[in-house]
């Protein structure tokens, strides 16, 4: 008996949802009477049903029969007393030609795991043919006019060679770092020290042919400050005797005091040409030795 009066309940709740649902009319309504190929059209679906009810409109994956769904807007639900309304705006656009098109959608009343679909009415739209009549022989027109198009940046492209660049950077320097820097180091000091060479030898000569332009205390100083560079000490500020601390070389010793006593003895020596040459030769040793010295490492 217990389970006879539940079945008697579940089909009593049954019978009054279905005449619920049965009252329910849906309305549907193209918001425009005409419309192109591809072009797009309004479809309103509103509903008046029993606020107890719980109904679902047709969403992006319904089939709209010749249309094809563009996007959907909701409007808030009003309520009264006993009776709820929704409404929803479907934007639709068509590809097919045929002269009238219909369109009928269904709202769902749920209950429980099962609904029912209830349809609105149908309602039509004009296809307005974008090509009323074709030639049998249609007549082509050549348009020979450049236009000119914006060349677009290719931002994707240039990230990924960017990203690209980037890692095989990054395994360059994890497993060749070391060697490139050391050739990095290599030519420069290679470069600088081919201009200085060069300089210094024209101003051996200048000097060593008492040219007024450069004086025998100017080409010491030129030695210095790339000796200084060189060796990464303060030699440029320093004097013969604090020179020979850092290198004791009786031969840079003998040369040093002799250019010494021209710049401040007013010596004329006949040997300073050879003394100057000295020096070249003694920072083109020390040069080799920072080679070697790198090239170690």
């Amino acid at each position: 008996m217990h389970r006879k009066r539940i079945v008697q309940i579940i089909i009593l709740i049954f019978h009054i949802h279905l005449s619920q649902a049965q009252s329910i009319e849906p309305e549907g309504t193209f918001l425009q009477r005409e419309v192109k190929i591809g072009e797009e059209i309004s479809f309103a679906l509103s509903v008046k049903y029993d606020k107890s009810l719980n109904i679902l409109f047709p969403d992006s994956t319904y089939k709209f029969g010749t249309f094809d769904y563009n996007s959907r807007t909701y409007f808030k639900t009003k309520t009264d007393s006993t009776q709820s309304f929704d409404s929803v705006v479907y934007r639709l656009s068509t590809f097919e030609i045929d002269s009238i098109q219909y369109l009928q959608l269904p709202i769902f009343v749920m209950n429980n795991e099962d609904s029912l679909a209830i349809f609105s009415n149908m309602d039509s739209v004009i296809f307005i043919p974008v090509v009323t009549e074709i030639p049998e022989k249609p007549e082509l027109k050549s348009n020979t006019e450049l236009f000119d198009i914006n060349k677009q940046f290719n931002y994707p492209y240039f990230l990924i060679a960017l990203g690209l660049l980037l890692f095989i950077t990054f395994v360059i320097a994890l497993f060749f770092g070391k060697q490139i820097l050391k050739a990095w180091k290599v030519y420069q000091l290679n470069r600088k020290h081919k201009k200085f060479i060069q300089q210094f030898f024209n101003l051996m000569r200048d000097v060593s042919s008492n040219n007024p332009n450069n004086t025998t205390e100017h080409v010491l100083a030129v030695w210095k400050r790339y000796l200084e560079w060189l060796e990464k000490k303060p030699i440029s500020k320093s004097t013969t005797k604090e020179i020979l601390v850092l290198h004791n070389n009786e031969q840079l010793k003998d040369s040093l005091r002799m250019i010494d006593r021209c710049i401040y003895g007013g010596e004329n020596s006949k040997d300073l040409f050879d003394n100057f040459d000295y020096l070249m030769k003694f920072s083109i040793d020390v040069y080799n030795e920072k080679i070697k010295e790198i090239k170690s490492r």
